[in-house]
């Protein structure tokens, strides 16, 4: 409704399926090479499909495919989104539970694992427009597991505004 509903006709409706088992949108592969290559990152990771096929990833840098979710800008908050520093007082915060808020910072998650943190990342950043917030801090989760997607996401909000 967020997103859509200045398009939907007052007739429309919308199925609200749940919480998403994963967050993030899902990954996109290019197999129409040799290789199979990544167009979206997601909950399938490159050392997955190289287990499943036993051939090598290539790199999508470059691709001329273009894919839903794949520009500069795809989601973004209100909020400003600045990665990996210092929340100051007022400002959102998300970050892996083992990382403490600062006085006067306004938690808005604290997933336990990565996989928890692409399941909460964008309500969180739909909280923090909400909650009238100007900037959130998101400190990045890392691997090479559902991080790799996570990252993209945020450098594409973060680069949104």
């Amino acid at each position: 409704q967020e997103e859509l509903g200045e398009y939907l006709n007052p007739d429309d409706q919308i199925l609200d399926g749940g919480l998403c088992a994963v967050g993030v949108e899902s990954t996109i592969i290019d197999c129409t090479g040799e290789s199979p290559k990544v167009l979206r990152p997601g909950a399938i990771t490159s050392e997955m499909i190289l287990a499943a096929t036993g051939l090598p990833v290539l790199d999508s840098i470059g691709s001329e495919i273009r894919v839903s979710g794949s520009l500069k800008s795809h989601y973004s908050p209100i909020a400003k989104v600045v990665l990996d520093t210092l929340p100051e007082i007022g400002e959102g915060f998300i970050a892996l539970s083992n990382l403490e808020t600062p006085p006067g910072v306004i938690r808005l998650a604290a997933p336990k694992n990565n996989s928890e943190f692409a399941q909460v990342l964008y309500s969180s950043l739909r909280a923090a427009d909400e909650a009238g917030l100007g900037t959130v801090v998101v400190a990045q989760p890392y691997g090479e597991d559902i991080a790799v997607a996570i990252r993209d996401r945020l450098k594409r909000a973060a680069n949104g505004r």
